[in-house]
């Protein structure tokens, strides 16, 4: 974000404000925007470019949104340390994932694209490990994401990155595929 934009900061300092700085709660882009006087043409644009930058994350695509852990450091607040150990990844009962599964999944994407920047990788490889990270990323835009899906997913992004020799982001999650 431009240091020098002061409605993206004060859009999101009112995202911050609207979520109580809960990385899994949304608001309506439109809601936010509104606050700060801005219509719905301009409040879709704003939050479209901090999407870009990572500081928001489009949650429907009904226009809810939510702030990232970049969106909070960018506003110099320290995001929750994830509590989940490695040991413990596992999905919640249920057929359908819950709040806790999803910040699980948001940071195994996060690694794993950590991950793979900056790998020698192939093409066909990088290109499969992509696909598979953006689907999953579209299937959690669901009102329901259904875990045997993301299972599935999961399953196939670890074959790839296994596929192209990048194991470390490959085991950080394999408990959650078997």
């Amino acid at each position: 974000m431009d240091p020098d934009d002061l409605t993206a900061k004060n859009f999101l300092d009112e995202l911050y404000r609207l979520t109580h700085g809960d990385m899994a709660a949304q608001v309506s882009m439109y809601d936010v925007g509104s606050t700060l006087g801005l219509n719905k043409v301009e409040s879709g644009s704003l939050a479209e470019t901090l999407i870009v930058e990572g500081l928001v994350e489009l949650k429907t695509l009904a226009g809810g949104i939510g702030i990232t852990s970049d969106g909070l450091a960018n506003l110099g607040i320290a995001a929750p340390a994830d509590t989940t150990a490695e040991a413990t990844l596992a999905f919640s009962n249920g057929p359908v994932i819950n709040d806790r599964d999803r910040m699980m999944i948001e940071k195994i994407i996060r690694q794993i694209k950590e991950g793979i920047t900056g790998q020698p990788v192939a093409y066909d490889n990088l290109e499969e490990i992509v696909i598979d990270l953006k689907t999953i990323e579209l299937h959690l835009l669901s009102p329901r994401p259904k875990v045997s899906v993301l299972r599935a997913l999961l399953r196939s992004a670890h074959e790839a990155l296994v596929s192209a020799g990048i194991t470390n982001s490959a085991t950080e999650f394999k408990a959650l595929i078997t």
